[in-house]
Order: C-alpha cells, then sequence, then structure tokens
C-alpha cells in the first residue's frame, strides 16, 4: 500500500468554494445617557465656580519679587564667598612661589661655590698630572735604554724576559725580536 504522500502521486483537484452571504452589520442601536441621580445635579448647581480676575493680585506680584529679593543676595554672599576663596588660593600660591624662588637662590649659592671648589681641586691636581706625566716620560725613557741595552747585555734581556717588557713601535719584546 502506497502512502498517500507520495510525491509520483497526482494531487486531487480542489473544490471551488462556496459563496457565503454578504456579512450584515448588527442594526445601530441609540445611546441613551443614563439618568443622573439628583443628588449629583444638586451638588453640581450648588457648587461655587470661581472667576479669574481682570487685574493682577498685588499680594501676588509681591510674592514674585520678595523671592527675587531674597535670590539676589544670597548670589552676592555666594559671589563673594567664591571670590574669598580665589583670594586664599591666590595667597597660598604666591607663598609656594616665594619658598621656589628663596629655594632657587640657595640652590645658585650652592652651584657657585662647587664651582669654586671644583677649579680649586683642578688646579691642585694640575700638579699631580704634571708630574704623573715626567715620570711617565722617564720610564718610558728608562724602559727603551733597557731595551736597547739588552741587544748587548745578557743581564738586560733576562731583565725584559722574565717582566716581559715589549717595545711599543713592535709589540714584541725586543730580545725575541733580535733572535
Amino acid at each position: 500500500m502506497e502512502s498517500d504522500l507520495d510525491p509520483a502521486e497526482p494531487t486531487p483537484a480542489r473544490r471551488k468554494p462556496r459563496a457565503r452571504a454578504a456579512k450584515v452589520p448588527p442594526p445601530e442601536e441609540k445611546f441613551t445617557p443614563a439618568p443622573v441621580p439628583e443628588e449629583i445635579e444638586e451638588f453640581a448647581q450648588a457648587e461655587e465656580i470661581f472667576e479669574l480676575p481682570e487685574e493682577p493680585d498685588p499680594s501676588r506680584e509681591r510674592g514674585l519679587f520678595a523671592r527675587l529679593d531674597l535670590a539676589m543676595p544670597v548670589l552676592g554672599v555666594a559671589f563673594v564667598l567664591f571670590l574669598f576663596s580665589q583670594v586664599l588660593a591666590l595667597r597660598q600660591n604666591a607663598s609656594a612661589l616665594t619658598w621656589r624662588a628663596q629655594s632657587l637662590d640657595r640652590q645658585v649659592e650652592v652651584l657657585k661655590g662647587v664651582r669654586g671648589n671644583a677649579a680649586a681641586l683642578l688646579e691642585q691636581r694640575q700638579s699631580l698630572v704634571a708630574d704623573a706625566q715626567r715620570l711617565s716620560t722617564g720610564y718610558n725613557a728608562l724602559l727603551t735604554e733597557l731595551l736597547k741595552l739588552a741587544e748587548t747585555d745578557r743581564d738586560a734581556r733576562s731583565v725584559i724576559e722574565k717582566f716581559n717588557i715589549k717595545s711599543a713601535a713592535t709589540g714584541q719584546p725586543a730580545a725575541a725580536a733580535k733572535k
């Protein structure tokens, strides 16, 4: 038995829909308000209707100006407090700036003293440097003579070999260069 959903099977023809009757709106009912109880009518008639006067009431105007009269002093006091706080802040800044200026003056004095000390030490060290240069040239001359003497003298050659003395120009011991 084959199923009803077989794709190879043709679909059955559909029936045409029946004609329906036209929709008729329900008959309109006229709205009639419910009767108002007598108590409500009496209350509505007894209620007093207030009318606004054509001229403004001076007491109301005074209330507005009274608020403004109070607002102006409050704003004035707030402004004075603001200015007072600004003056205090400026005083604190001024004291901080004077402290900085004094501190910088002290630092300048210290630096001048250090510069003077450095110049004096430089002069003292100049004599030591000159002495060291004299000694260095003396040792160089002595060693150069020792290297020349090592060419002919055995004792000088043994000293050069023992202490590994080299010529600055060749970088090798003079005795070794000769052999």
